[in-house]
């Protein structure tokens, strides 16, 4: 084959264009740090980097947000359940002092009033946020456990509530309580000493409902299912209101029914006890139009009825047993829960329980606060020389001290019972407490998996991408000599005429 001058400068251009195009590829991968810049360079690097990028900007997500949020979820939930924990501790520890009647008359009303605090402490528990979410409302993250001061005047509600036979309770009560105040009506014959019993102790049985100060003047509907399945209706026969408080618990008839708005109870005979004594199914429906902001919203627990007093505007809601699990994704297709729910932590019948021993004690205080007021009017000039006034007094004394001992012995008895309800509100809330624990290191055990993995798939992703430096240099170095070389070949070839060949 003949060669021409043309075909060596020809192939000579060629051949340093593309040592050019190597160089700078070269200079590019040095000055960039990848290894290419085009998709059309390498199309299964380009291909490779799109998954890796994608694979580790999903692991920066897990490992920098979606861990990070759920483990703070979780920690607030831990330290909440803690807390709650902690005051379910202090109440068995009241219950215990409390059962061997160790206040004294100074010490019974802060007791109380501490006791009532520690219920305002674990529903204010219940209203703990993170990012503005309320963490123990379910799906209803915008709505807090308790009523705030803006809300609480805003809204009555229509509850149901479904209980059963095993929340019907056999509670004591001593009524006839001796009044001082009622002193100058027995000696002037106005009133006569002794017409009741003085004091007496009845038995009677009682379903609590959650709320106490429901609606007056508007008595519950009382359903139950009998033996056969049937639904039976049970009609309110007496409405009790504020001005009966003493009268509450009086001479409750075998068949009738009472309504007391004022502690929330339906309390009755023993008649109707016999008929609803067997029920796995007992809905009580009744109405409340004022909360306190330390008040459990109903919406939470029950099926009920929210009207906005404003507007008459009423919102329905159902509660149903479905788990409202709220789950951060936290890894490749692996989610984790992160909440508790409020109505698995704090049930209503805790405050309720709580107030039931603060009322008990209140009530040993007052009576003691009668007996020294009693014995005080044995001094007092009024009555100190007047012998039927004398006599009448300390008949009042007698009955007075005797019915202290009764409330003693009634308030040492609910404490006693109560130990043991405390320490079941205390284990709910230690299983509570170990789920969130068990679901804590779970997530730290995820959390150390994604770290290694995002280490690992940044290092894939580099490798892939990113130039080796120490090799760049080395066929940097190379192509540059390559492309001297030719410079200077091809500088000798260009320069060469026709005349060189005459």
């Amino acid at each position: 084959m003949r060669v021409t001058n043309q075909m060596i400068t020809n192939n000579s251009l060629r051949h340093m264009q593309t040592s050019t195009r190597k160089l700078d590829n070269l200079t590019e991968q040095l000055t960039s740090g990848q290894q290419i810049q085009r998709a059309s360079e390498d199309p299964v690097v380009a291909v490779r980097a799109l998954k890796l990028r994608n694979t580790v900007n999903q692991l920066y997500q897990y490992k920098e947000k979606n861990i990070k949020d759920a483990d703070s979820w979780i920690e607030l939930t831990e330290n909440s359940i803690t807390n709650v924990s902690n005051y379910m501790e202090y109440m068995v520890g009241y219950c215990n002092q409390g059962a061997t009647d160790s206040f004294n008359n100074d010490d019974r009303n802060a007791i109380a009033e501490t006791i009532r605090a520690y219920k305002d402490m674990i529903y204010s528990e219940g209203n703990t946020t993170y990012a503005g979410r309320y963490i123990f409302s379910g799906y209803k993250t915008s709505t807090a456990m308790t009523f705030t001061a803006t809300e609480a005047p805003r809204y009555s509600y229509q509850i149901t509530e479904e209980l059963d036979h095993s929340n019907i309770e056999v509670k004591k009560a001593t009524v006839n309580s001796v009044d001082p105040a009622d002193l100058d009506q027995y000696l002037n014959g106005s009133k006569t000493y002794g017409t009741a019993a003085y004091p007496e102790q009845q038995e009677f049985y009682r379903l609590r409902l959650a709320y106490d100060n429901l609606t007056e003047g508007k008595a519950p509907t009382i359903t139950y299912k009998d033996s056969n399945g049937v639904d039976m209706n049970v009609a309110v026969t007496t409405t009790m209101n504020g001005t009966q408080s003493a009268d509450y618990y009086k001479n409750i008839g075998a068949d009738e029914v009472r309504y007391i708005p004022e502690t929330g109870e339906v309390v009755f005979g023993e008649n109707i006890y016999t008929q609803m004594q067997n029920s796995d199914s007992i809905k009580v429906t009744y109405d409340k139009d004022s909360f306190d902001t330390s008040d459990l919203r109903p919406e939470h627990y029950f099926n009920c009825v929210q009207t906005t007093k404003a507007t008459g505007e009423q919102t329905v809601y159902e509660v149903t047993d479905e788990d409202q699990q709220i789950e951060y994704e936290v890894n490749f297709n692996q989610k984790i829960r992160v909440n508790t729910l409020g109505r698995d932590l704090m049930s209503p019948n805790v405050g309720r329980d709580i107030d039931d021993l603060a009322n008990k004690v209140e009530e040993v205080a007052k009576a003691e606060k009668r007996l020294s007021e009693l014995k005080g009017l044995l001094s007092n000039p009024k009555y100190s020389n007047d012998k039927a006034a004398i006599e009448q007094i300390n008949y009042m004394i007698t009955d007075a001290d005797n019915e202290i001992k009764l409330k003693n012995a009634e308030m040492r008895e609910l404490f006693n019972q109560h130990i043991t309800v405390f320490e079941g509100y205390q284990t709910d809330v230690t299983t509570l407490q170990s789920d969130s624990g068990a679901r804590a290191k779970k997530l730290e055990m995820i959390e150390t998996r994604v770290s290694d993995q995002y280490v690992n798939f940044t290092d894939l992703l580099s490798t892939n991408e990113e130039v080796d430096y120490e090799d760049a240099a080395i066929r940097y170095a190379s192509a540059n000599t390559v492309y001297s070389a030719a410079l200077q070949v091809t500088s000798r070839i260009i320069q060469q005429t026709l005349l060189d060949y005459l």
